[in-house]
């Protein structure tokens, strides 16, 4: 499954803002690649992550949709998924992980 923004799918999304300097973002972004495509895509409930940097470089923004809260929680219980947030912790000033609920999609048809 891709990542789907619908407002009549329940889906947990949870929206990471890492606080950062430009000469970080992209190691931030590359931790977040390698843990996406070597851990999380395999587990169950993973639907999708998609990863955004801003132009100003001080920020990078991860969208990431899982089944449901319990498949997330699952993950982040997992060694690998405590080191991953280590070290991408480690590389930001500030991370703000906050958890969303898609309540309207206005899109072409």
């Amino acid at each position: 499954m891709i990542a789907c923004i619908d407002d009549s799918v329940e889906i947990f999304t949870l929206i990471n803002t890492f606080h950062t300097s430009l000469d970080r973002q992209a190691a931030i972004v590359d931790s977040l690649r390698r843990f996406t495509v070597d851990v999380a895509r395999s587990l169950p409930g993973f639907i999708g992550a998609s990863v955004h940097i801003s132009l100003d470089g001080g920020r990078v923004v991860n969208y990431v949709q899982w089944r449901s809260r319990a498949d997330l929680q699952a993950m982040l219980a997992l060694p690998e998924a405590q080191a991953h947030m280590a070290e991408v912790a480690a590389l930001a000033d500030r991370v703000d992980p906050v958890p969303y609920r898609v309540a309207y999609v206005g899109a072409l048809q």
